[in-house]
């Protein structure tokens, strides 16, 4: 019984209600009339209890008259199908039922074969949109089994450049992530620093655990030993080195990273994520020693007091050693590796706080702020100040 379609008829005169169950065989149809009521009010709350399928209703109802009682049902129950049984042939009443999307309109006293005929077509109307109902359901089950593949296969052409910016958007909506571009990239790189080096499956892994609150998000397995985080958010600088701290302490070696943020950058996806490629094969292409340095000094470089020997210290090596080291594997000297870490937070500060020259020179690790200054210029070819103009009107296009 439970997979027939539930009808309630609903008219005041019992005789009507009476012929109208009695005129059909509800089976032929797969129906079963569920309930019957006298009055709109009783129909609706019938209807409501047993969440019926079909209404065949009269308009001329005391309380609830029908058109009524078919308006408060088509908001509670929008699937539910009408059909009209009156002894009223007026106009009105036809347009209004067909502004209620009613299946039919029929007059008193109603003729089996007509009833027939309009159960027939209802029946075979329900079973139809069940069955797209059911193919949808087994579509959506179907992507969302195949969610993870297919995100992956989406985003390793999207940072590769095989994916055509018109279609973007559109790919992304049908992965259930927002139909716009991310707010951040972030790559993991794993290497072959030592046998004990974890693998792309074991990073990508930790990463997706780490960021399985985050709603709209995407991790990937990019190249080799690369993974892939895109975010539509932007991680602050907390964020990140939790990430980086949780990273490490788990996978302990052999793993580096680099953040993009697409938004203050203005690189595309392809672009964020061949520069942070480049990054992470540079890191990872270096002896411990220079890779534990780097590490520390990320974690260092805002010191005013920082210097070559404080590193060397905390890697037990001599300063001489590991300025050598860093100039052959890296290409540039401890202080050209410094002065880059503490522009790029400089930037990152200009850009996105309204802070004082003279704190972000002290967030930064310098003494004063002409020092500063002086620094900045000769790196970024600009004063801060200057600098910050030209940010507010690039992003602001053209207003300050």
């Amino acid at each position: 019984m439970n997979d027939k379609w539930r009808v309630l008829i609903a008219d005041d005169e019992p005789w009507i209600r009476e012929g109208i169950r009695d005129a059909v065989s509800w089976e032929r149809y797969y129906m079963e009339v569920s309930a019957e009521a006298e009055n709109g009010e009783e129909a609706f709350e019938l209807a409501l209890q047993h969440s019926i399928d079909l209404l065949i209703v009269d308009l001329n109802m005391p309380i609830v008259n029908g058109l009524n009682l078919m308006k408060k049902l088509r908001q509670a129950l929008p699937r539910c199908r009408f059909v009209i049984v009156t002894g009223y042939d007026q106009f009105s009443y036809a347009q209004e039922a067909i502004r209620l999307q009613v299946d039919d309109y029929l007059l008193k006293p109603v003729e089996p074969g007509q009833l027939d005929k309009v159960l027939r077509n209802i029946s075979s109307s329900l079973a139809s949109e069940k069955q797209k109902q059911r193919e949808q359901i087994l579509a959506e089950r179907h992507i969302q089994h195949n969610l993870g593949l297919l995100k992956v296969h989406f985003f390793n052409n999207w940072i590769h450049g095989r994916v055509r910016d018109e279609d973007v958007h559109q790919q992304l909506e049908c992965l259930q992530l927002p139909a716009r571009m991310p707010d951040m990239l972030g790559v993991v790189g794993t290497g072959t620093l030592s046998l004990k080096s974890p693998t792309a499956d074991r990073v990508k892994e930790k990463a997706e655990r780490f960021f399985e609150e985050e709603p709209e998000k995407a991790v990937f397995s990019g190249d080799e030993h690369l993974i892939g985080i895109c975010l539509w958010r932007v991680l602050t600088e907390a964020e990140q080195q939790a990430f980086r701290d949780e990273m490490r302490a788990e996978l302990q070696t052999g793993v580096t990273f680099c953040f993009v943020n697409l938004a203050e950058t203005g690189q595309t996806v392809p672009q964020a994520y061949q520069f942070c490629r480049k990054k992470a094969a540079q890191a990872l292409d270096v002896s411990p020693v220079v890779a534990r340095a780097r590490e520390y000094m990320q974690k260092h470089f805002a010191e005013r007091s920082f210097s070559l020997k404080q590193t060397a210290d905390a890697l037990q090596v001599s300063p001489v050693y590991l300025s050598r080291m860093m100039k052959r594997e890296l290409g540039v000297t401890f202080i050209q590796l410094l002065t880059e870490m503490r522009m790029q937070k400089a930037v990152h500060l200009l850009k996105t706080t309204a802070l004082p020259i003279h704190d972000i020179a002290e967030q930064t690790g310098y003494d004063t702020q002409h020092y500063f200054s002086t620094v900045f210029k000769k790196t970024m070819g600009a004063s801060p100040n200057q600098y910050r103009r030209m940010s507010t009107i690039e992003r602001t296009g053209g207003k300050l």
